[in-house]
């Protein structure tokens, strides 16, 4: 692995762990938000969860692409 595709990979490592941590924080937030009835919070919440979960699936896709040694989109590899 070249050491830009070794640098890629790395922050892409530190993003997917960051976004993983945000997420399971996020989902803590909005059950104790969720069980006060007029919390005005939990939409809001549940909006970043969204977010930061639509995030976190595409750089879990971009990694897998650059594990499998395909940097492009949609590549699937040679076929044999």
């Amino acid at each position: 692995m070249t050491d830009i595709a070794r640098e890629k990979y790395e922050r892409l490592m530190a993003r997917i762990a960051e976004l993983e941590e945000l997420v399971e924080d996020l989902e803590t937030q909005l059950a104790s938000e969720e069980t006060t009835p007029t919390s005005p919070s939990a939409g809001a919440l549940r909006q970043e969860l969204v977010g930061l979960s639509e995030e976190l699936a595409r750089k879990r896709s971009e990694l897998s692409r650059i594990s499998n040694g395909c940097g492009k989109p949609h590549c699937h590899g040679p076929l044999e």
